[in-house]
């Protein structure tokens, strides 16, 4: 028994998988395995027809994301190889969640679709009002999700029954994150939200002085996530207090990434930060031209992101320690979704239509 056990922790160690948007409930993206990626060739690519901005989630050696083809895709994680695809109605720039047997997404077509992750036979759908492009998350059994007509939604994972539903001023493009019994995200009405997890009731409401997309991420009872209005807020979690701010000179749209030593995040100023999670910059890295950054990863020393400028697409992995570029991975065409590492493969789309795995 010892050395089965033994067995099962070193898998463990060397494959972790991603079942949500940004690896836990937390958004952290802070990807814990040994095994890295080196960014020196593409192991396999999958072309779909249309731009992707889902970031996938990989589960039991199946990786699962949808396309701006109204297609929602499952491959074989070790080779690309197509094993099944369902199709909805309209583009899918939502990244799926995976919960007991079943793969969770919303699409354009105003649908949330629960299906079978074997399969991809339809368990049920429920129909919204407006646009999905909030990400779920799945936490007791209850999955959560915003949507465009600015509804947040709870639904019966196992059902598709709706809980309960919180409306907004307006459009939820934010992922929701939960923390000890809450959810949080914010909304194109430039408030961010606190809302209890069990009865959807609003326990605290922040505004700011502009548009909430980014996602919010919780780290140490803080819950972290920039504004339209160029600022990075870290509120805590529990009182809605916000414990400080740091301006940047652009909006700050993408979702940080978080760990035990800082909070990491772009600006529409063009700039790449790291901030300590006091609130003091630690350093930034600047191109000479504006730049889009898509939401990065932080795993061990490195953080991974993809970047665009005028004339150069691909993908950075920066030293978090040093703040200086390690490598850069370049790429054909524009880069929107943000990068997930499983068992040393960096999985992202692009807007040239393909998923790429990369060695």
């Amino acid at each position: 028994m010892k050395m089965k056990f033994s067995v099962l922790v070193l898998i463990l160690l060397f494959y972790v998988e991603s079942s949500v948007f940004r690896y836990n409930v937390a958004h952290t993206g802070n990807y814990t395995g040994e095994k890295l990626p080196k960014l020196e060739k593409i192991k396999w690519r999958f072309e779909t027809g249309g731009t992707i901005y889902s970031s996938p989630a990989v589960v039991n050696n199946t990786v699962y994301f949808g396309s701006n083809d109204g297609f929602f895709y499952a491959l074989d994680f070790k080779t690309g190889k197509l094993k099944w695809k369902f199709k909805t109605n309209n583009t899918i720039e939502t990244s799926p969640a995976y919960f007991d047997g079943k793969i969770y997404f919303g699409s354009n077509d105003h649908y949330f679709y629960s299906l079978d992750a074997k399969t991809g036979k339809v368990i049920w759908k429920f129909k919204v009002e407006g646009w999905l492009m909030s990400s779920p998350i799945l936490v007791d059994g209850i999955v959560y999700f915003g949507s465009g007509e600015g509804v947040l939604y709870a639904l019966d994972a196992k059902s598709g029954t709706l809980i309960w539903k919180f409306k907004a001023g307006k459009a939820i493009y934010s992922s929701p994150a939960y923390f000890n019994g809450k959810i949080y995200f914010g909304s194109l009405d430039k408030s961010f939200y606190s809302i209890d997890s069990k009865t959807g009731k609003v326990i605290w409401v922040i505004s700011t002085n502009g548009m909430i997309t980014s996602s919010p991420v919780i780290s140490r009872g803080m819950v972290l996530f920039g504004s339209h209005d160029g600022k990075l807020y870290a509120v805590d979690a529990q009182t809605g207090v916000i414990k400080w701010t740091f301006q940047t000179r652009g909006q700050i749209t993408q979702t940080p990434a978080v760990d035990d030593k800082a909070v990491y995040f772009s600006s529409a100023d063009g700039a790449f930060y790291i901030v300590s999670l006091n609130g003091k910059l630690i350093w930034k890295f600047a191109l000479n031209e504006v730049s889009i950054w898509s939401p990065p990863i932080v795993a061990g020393d490195f953080i991974y992101v993809g970047v665009n400028t005028a004339t150069y697409s691909g993908i950075y992995r920066l030293n978090r320690r040093t703040g200086k570029m390690d490598v850069a991975f370049d790429m054909w065409h524009r880069i929107f979704s943000s990068p997930i590492i499983v068992d040393g493969i960096l999985l992202i789309g692009s807007k040239d239509n393909f998923l790429y795995a990369i060695e």
